[in-house]
């Protein structure tokens, strides 16, 4: 439990040393990188709306995986973060595990680098569509890539995951920009609270 706890700290802290890095070779300054990435407080419409869509991509997820047989198995897979979760048990423990992996090392780390970091570029080089498009089209082949190393999944539920994280990404990114006012909070209750969701019923009740 310590060394995850240790790897979510040095997740968030890689990916944020990244866009930090490209800030000050940019901008020459300290002040602002906080901006620059959208870690800010966003207006209250734009949280309803994150929190409606991750309720949305939950549902239909965690579905699949109550339907699927071979979706069911990728994602108890003891190398998963499901499967480890699930290899605990319901206690204490496990449940603080689930949090922090939830809340900061697939959820804060991945929308500092994806939604404050890549997103943002891409949109100010190629314009909102095309920028949006992109990032998302990356974020879902990273985790196609992901599910892959650790499961050697099947093409279905690949294809599955690719278009999956892929459309979230997008919405988010969306929801970020035209109603967020360009913060990232949203996207980050979203994916979080997405997260926490799904590793739970998944670890403890399928």
């Amino acid at each position: 439990m310590l060394n995850e706890i240790i790897n979510a700290i040095l997740q968030v802290l890689v990916f944020t040393l990244i866009p930090f890095v490209v800030y000050l070779i940019t901008n020459r300054k300290f002040k602002g990188f906080f901006e620059y990435i959208g870690l800010k407080k966003p207006p209250k419409k734009a949280l309803f709306l994150a929190l409606s869509t991750s309720l949305i991509f939950v549902a239909g997820g965690i579905s699949l995986a109550f339907v699927s047989n071979e979706v069911r198995e990728v994602l108890i897979n003891p190398p998963s973060i499901t499967g480890k979760i699930r290899e605990m048990g319901l206690q204490p423990a496990s449940i603080i595990l689930l949090l922090i992996l939830a809340w900061v090392k697939t959820s804060l780390a991945e929308e500092i680098l994806f939604r404050g970091f890549i997103a943002k570029r891409l949109v100010s080089w190629l314009g909102f569509k095309a920028g949006n498009v992109l990032q998302a089209i990356f974020f879902g082949s990273i985790h196609l890539l992901l599910f892959w190393a650790l499961s050697k999944a099947g093409a279905g539920f690949l294809i599955f995951i690719f278009l999956f994280s892929g459309t979230a990404g997008y919405i988010v990114e969306y929801i970020n920009e035209k109603y967020g006012e360009g913060s990232i909070i949203p996207g980050w209750i979203a994916h979080a609270l997405g997260n926490t969701i799904s590793y739970t019923v998944i670890a403890f009740m399928i």
